[in-house]
């Protein structure tokens, strides 16, 4: 019996265990059903890597990401043990996600409403968190060009928003029509454009899906300021991630291999251009 069917088991729930489904550095996945529902089981670990991880569920974040409809339907969750179970989406294909690219700009502008509260760590909180364990790497370039461009963009803190911080492809579902995100374990106060970009990267977008979204989510025009804070967070969203990989290998050198952060690396020069 393995974590989470004995906490289950401790509060009596009627559920049922089909499988693990990824085992990641913030937390274990599982299929299941939940009061006859199929459903999703997510077991926070005990943070080894002492990650700025889980603001979501502090401070009322969770309950406002429920009302929002962001996400699926919430079944169960408790801040304590860091389980959430949520309703089992049944996702529809790539394609079909990008011909209501509009709907995704609609969502995750609702996302970015979420009222949050002052104690919520900050995407600052995490970089600096970051650069503070890869102290000894302070001459690489990639490290220095990172810190110039995050100091840069930091006087954009009027934009600043309830950020998800990791929405890549395959954190956005749909179904029936209907648009949901997942995964907030990174979620911090952080510049809109953290997510936006990442969408568009992640998502591939052409110009004309582009522009719908951001429509969609409330950005009139495809201008040269847009696009200039697209391409801009673009960057900073792989600095990011080279970054963070590098912060977790420090912790356990097998966790990621070479190969993603040489694809990162090479991801940045191409951004560059």
């Amino acid at each position: 019996m393995n974590t989470l069917e004995i906490i289950l088991n401790e509060r009596d729930f009627n559920f049922k265990i089909f499988k693990k489904i990824n085992d990641g550095e913030t937390s274990e996945i599982f299929l299941g059903e939940f009061n006859g529902r199929k459903s999703i089981f997510k077991l926070t670990k005990r943070n080894n890597f002492n990650l700025v991880i889980n603001e979501y569920l502090k401070n009322g974040v969770i309950e406002n990401i429920s009302k929002k409809n962001v996400t699926p339907n919430i079944l169960f969750y408790e801040k304590k043990i860091g389980l959430l179970i949520y309703e089992y989406i049944e996702i529809e294909s790539k394609n079909k996600i990008l011909k209501n690219i509009q709907s995704i700009g609609e969502q995750l502008k609702k996302f970015h409403q979420i009222k949050f509260n002052k104690r919520t760590k900050t995407y600052n909180d995490q970089f600096n968190l970051y650069l503070n364990k890869l102290n000894s790497e302070s001459k690489n370039n990639y490290l220095k060009e990172a810190i110039e461009l995050f100091n840069d963009l930091k006087v954009h803190d009027n934009e600043n928003v309830f950020s998800h911080n990791d929405l890549n492809v395959n954190n956005i579902l749909m179904s029936k029509n209907n648009i949901f995100f997942i995964d907030f374990e990174y979620s911090s106060i952080n510049n809109k454009y953290f997510d936006i970009s990442k969408i568009i990267d992640s998502l591939n977008l052409n110009n004309s899906e582009i522009s719908k979204f951001l429509f969609g989510y409330g950005i009139e025009g495809n201008t040269k300021e847009v696009n200039t804070k697209i391409k801009r967070w673009s960057l900073m969203n792989t600095y990011t991630e080279l970054i963070w990989a590098k912060y977790i290998n420090k912790f356990n050198k097998k966790f990621l291999n070479e190969e993603y952060l040489k694809l990162l690396t090479s991801k940045i020069k191409q951004q560059k251009l």
